[in-house]
């Protein structure tokens, strides 16, 4: 069975594979299901069962990354692409927020592209519900 196999998946959520990011008992190209309910994002590893939640409010922007070797220039330092010449395209998406402290940080997810069009609607849900804000630079 492939990466993205029939598994025990969580209803309404998007299958991706967890890469970087501050996940305490989660391996990186590991599968998790992300869904976002009423107050919180919820990310979900299956075998061991691991939820984890994060407020929605705290959640500042998701970018997704439809080449990779745009995303490992950013977060990575360099610019290259880790994909197999007749590998399945993978994009990238990084979901930035605000830990319990203020600091900001971000959890980096890559899925087939076909899962891309979940993530764009997730992050138009998020961008609807966003209070208005003010800031200094």
């Amino acid at each position: 069975m492939g990466l993205f196999g029939k598994k025990n998946k969580v209803p309404g959520g998007i299958r991706v594979q967890f890469y970087d990011g501050d996940l305490p008992g989660f391996v990186c190209n590991e599968g998790c299901d992300i869904v976002l309910l009423a107050d919180i994002l919820q990310i979900t590893k299956v075998n061991p069962h691991i939820e984890v939640n994060l407020e929605k409010k705290r959640i500042t922007s998701i970018d997704i990354f439809i080449y990779e070797n745009q995303y490992m220039a950013k977060y990575k330092g360099v610019n290259i692409s880790t994909k197999m010449s007749k590998a399945t395209p993978k994009h990238y998406y990084v979901i930035n927020y605000l830990d319990k402290d203020g600091t900001a940080r971000h959890l980096d997810f890559w899925a087939p592209v076909s899962e891309t069009s979940k993530i764009r609607q997730l992050q138009e849900s998020l961008r609807m519900n966003q209070q208005p804000m003010s800031y200094n630079i």
